[in-house]
């Protein structure tokens, strides 16, 4: 059941539909030289109990059942922003949706080894501003772009036998 209720288009969201997208969250900077990084997770990170809750299912509703979600898509914090707009802002603000503090508390949570996570670089620091900045449309299109080869190479080595995954294990 959606918590969001229908958009400004009457679309609903279904949580878990896309449970195999991934979220990009931008790795905050240690030091002001070289580039930036960025935290690929899966949308369950969300749902974690150090995650604010309701935010982070709300949140979860949003990225696995987007009525535009496709399966691998990965998901950046603007992604969130502008799909949010569509929704009534008092159905989302009322619970506390912060993209910054939940971006912050999945990041801890994988930091502490609660959360499987998969760290890439970024090509400058730029970069991960345009990950955050919903203005920045066709910039984010060719880091994503990047981004989606190198996870989905990841993912390629992650199934090869000699990874060491066990049955049950999941890639994020």
């Amino acid at each position: 059941m959606s918590e969001l209720g229908p958009n400004a288009y009457g679309e609903l969201c279904d949580p878990g539909r896309v449970a195999d997208c991934y979220l990009a969250l931008p790795l905050p900077a240690e030091d002001r030289a070289g580039p930036g990084r960025v935290l690929v997770v899966a949308p369950r990170a969300l749902l974690h109990p150090a995650v604010p809750q309701p935010a982070g299912s709300l949140l979860y509703e949003l990225a696995t059942g987007h009525p535009d979600r496709r399966p691998r898509e990965l998901v950046v914090p603007a992604d969130l922003a502008v799909e949010l707009r569509a929704w009534p802002r008092d159905r989302w603000a009322a619970r506390g949706v912060d993209l910054a503090q939940l971006a912050a508390a999945v990041v801890g949570c994988w930091q502490r080894g609660d959360t499987l996570g998969l760290e890439l670089p970024l090509d400058d620091r730029e970069e991960a501003r345009v990950l955050t900045r919903p203005a920045m449309t066709l910039a984010r299109a060719e880091v994503r772009a990047r981004l989606a080869r190198q996870v989905a190479h990841a993912w390629r080595r992650w199934l090869h036998p000699s990874s060491g995954r066990r049955a049950g294990d999941s890639f994020l």
